[in-house]
């Protein structure tokens, strides 16, 4: 697939997803177990390409408690450092806290400098209770 070909900056969309991944997914004879077997050893394995020769990552986010991802990192080879969970909460609600005031401000909130998208965009839903 070329995307991993591209240079940086590039990121994945849902329209990708549908258009190339999904229909991989939904065309194979294989269990859900295996399913995401494989697309979890494929992000592993993604990472580690990325990386190169640099094969420290500092793992934040969600993705520090995905057991899986972790544990295949490190039987690539990759050094992961994991900083304590209040750390990992406390980037991911600032950091979902400020896109989201920005998306009420109706300011730029991704940009397009680090996704590869051809604009800077405003992106985001704000739902109402």
């Amino acid at each position: 697939i070329s995307f991993f070909n591209q240079p940086f900056p590039k990121s994945l969309s849902l329209e990708d997803f549908n258009s190339w991944y999904l229909p991989v997914l939904s065309n194979c004879d294989c269990s859900i177990f295996d399913q995401l077997f494989t697309t979890g050893f494929h992000l592993a394995t993604s990472i580690k390409t990325i990386l190169g020769k640099n094969r420290k990552l500092l793992v934040t986010g969600g993705g520090a408690y995905n057991q899986f991802w972790i544990q295949k990192l490190k039987e690539l080879n990759v050094d992961i450092v994991i900083p304590e969970s209040f750390l990992i909460e406390f980037k991911e609600a600032l950091i979902f806290s400020l896109l989201g005031v920005l998306k009420i401000r109706d300011e730029v909130n991704c940009l397009s400098s680090v996704t590869g998208a051809v604009k800077d965009l405003k992106s985001g839903i704000i739902h109402t209770p």
